[in-house]
């Protein structure tokens, strides 16, 4: 087929997805209708090329993908042919974790408490939470919750973040209040510097202010009105063999680990949410027709355009700045707006663009291909609504190839590594405590093999060299040494305890 033929066939695509998305005297299932079968083309060339880039680097786990217009989802396909990782079939309500995704949910659920209530974002952080003085180390005054929110803080808090995204803590924001107290780390320069802590203080500040948790809120105010019945802030709420789970693979393609990491205790409000593609959709939709059922126009601009500027390069992105919840960037000179997340291997992506009406939710599960959604989801902005898909698909993916090969060459562990059963290596079982306000660590054997326990995760331990071991922890890989009833991890030191 002619050059000259296959663009005359993306523009006539083009066409006729505008015509769709702009199309409002239609009623829903009219629409859903009209792009399955307008789809038909894209669907084919997509699924082509998915496929292709999948069997060519010997993926594994799964891939998710979707399209969204404001009337809702519009195309939807998933692939785990290649996943060794579960027996069930993925689909549209399949649960999966969308980790700093979540801070998008977080800050639209602040706009609209500040709307519809007294929740002032720019008040200070110490109106609401008096008792978090950082032992007065900090001029508290200026810290705004909008500025926790656009990550213009300049706190830093290693204790809180090791706590709240991996080891776990009691559950009373008195612990984290205290940890913030005792442990921050302050920059005075108020320079856009992403982390979690921001949002995860701006969620204790709805704890006080509404005399409730945040999880609460974002349920009465964001998941119950858009009906995103399988979308939850708590794992327990699911079967958790029926999350998808992460993999960590090798450069041959091995599954060298794959699970489910969080708990209840390490879902926070800067990524701690579980949904699923059908969920997620009326949650896009919403955001690319602005519907005033959440909130008002106004409310919007403040989640849709830059609130403090950045200049980051992400993949093909150049983000220019950031709003309460989203990365405002441009992609060809269009403006799209993303957050994505990523844990334990997942990578997830979620985007929009505003001009266009449409937008992309991916998955993929191989920690090879974290680059895999945003690879995808600029292909289908290309050939729906821009120019140029193969061309431009061409150039990203030698990109993502040069990161795919960097990835493929870290060396994991082998089984044959797997420290082994004997009297000498029976000395290294127990507990262990540190004097930081941390998780004691746990050593103990079942079976077979030696584990490391930290708060809420755990690992089989491999042996490296001499003293030197190391284990994964869900999401972390760690290493350590032990010695004279000691073991050292990341700086920290942890004494035997005799009790």
């Amino acid at each position: 087929m002619s050059k000259s033929i296959i663009n005359y066939q993306i523009k006539i695509l083009h066409v006729f997805v505008v015509a769709l998305i702009f199309t409002s005297c239609k009623s829903f299932t009219e629409v859903k209708k009209e792009s399955k079968e307008n789809f038909q083309t894209f669907s084919q060339n997509f699924e082509k090329q998915i496929n292709k880039v999948y069997k060519h680097n010997n993926f594994k786990g799964d891939f998710i993908f979707a399209i969204v217009n404001e009337e809702g989802l519009v195309y939807s396909y998933t692939n785990n042919k290649e996943s060794l990782s579960h027996e069930n079939v993925v689909n549209n309500d399949s649960p999966f974790y969308i980790a700093s995704h979540t801070k998008s949910f977080t800050g639209t659920l602040l706009k609209m408490l500040e709307e519809s209530t007294d929740f002032d974002l720019n008040k200070p952080i110490a109106s609401f939470i008096p008792e978090l003085d950082f032992n007065d180390e900090i001029d508290i005054s200026e810290i705004t919750v909008t500025k926790l929110l656009t990550h213009t803080h300049g706190i830093s808090c290693d204790l809180l973040n090791w706590k709240t995204a991996y080891v776990g803590y009691s559950g009373n924001n008195s612990e984290l209040i205290e940890n913030l107290n005792n442990y921050v780390v302050y920059n005075t320069s108020s320079n856009y510097k992403y982390s979690n802590i921001g949002p995860i203080i701006a969620s204790m500040a709805i704890d006080e202010k509404m005399n409730t948790s945040w999880k609460q809120e974002l349920s009465a105010n964001i998941f119950q009105p858009l009906e995103m019945t399988n979308t939850s802030t708590k794992v327990s709420d699911y079967n958790t063999s029926l999350i998808i789970p992460s993999l960590i693979t090798s450069g041959d393609g091995e599954i060298v680990e794959s699970g489910f990491y969080k708990k209840d205790i390490t879902m926070h409000a800067s990524g701690g949410i579980i949904s699923t593609v059908n969920d997620l959709s009326k949650w896009l939709s919403v955001n690319i027709r602005r519907d005033n059922k959440l909130m008002s126009s106004e409310s919007w601009d403040a989640l849709h355009n830059l609130i403090v500027k950045q200049d980051k390069k992400y993949f093909t992105y150049d983000r220019v700045g950031y709003s309460l919840g989203w990365d405002v960037a441009k992609y060809y000179d269009n403006k799209i707006l993303t957050r994505f997340g990523g844990f334990g291997g997942t990578s997830f992506h979620i985007s929009f663009m505003p001009e266009k009406r449409i937008g992309v939710i991916a998955l993929s599960t191989d920690s090879r291909a974290y680059l895999l959604p945003h690879l995808m989801a600029n292909y289908a902005y290309n050939k729906l609504v821009l120019s140029s898909a193969q061309t431009r698909f061409d150039f990203e993916n030698e990109i993502f190839r040069e990161e795919l090969e960097n990835n493929s060459n870290i060396v994991y562990p082998q089984s044959t590594d797997l420290l082994k059963p004997c009297l000498e290596n029976d000395r290294m079982l127990g507990v262990y405590k540190t004097s930081i306000e941390l998780p004691s660590i746990r050593i103990f054997r079942k079976e077979r093999f030696y584990y490391i326990k930290i708060g809420v995760l755990e690992g089989k331990i491999y042996k490296i060299a001499g003293d030197n071991y190391f284990s994964f922890l869900g999401p972390l890989k760690i290493g350590f040494k032990t010695d004279k009833g000691s073991v050292f991890i990341n700086g920290l030191t942890y004494k035997k305890s005799v009790s």
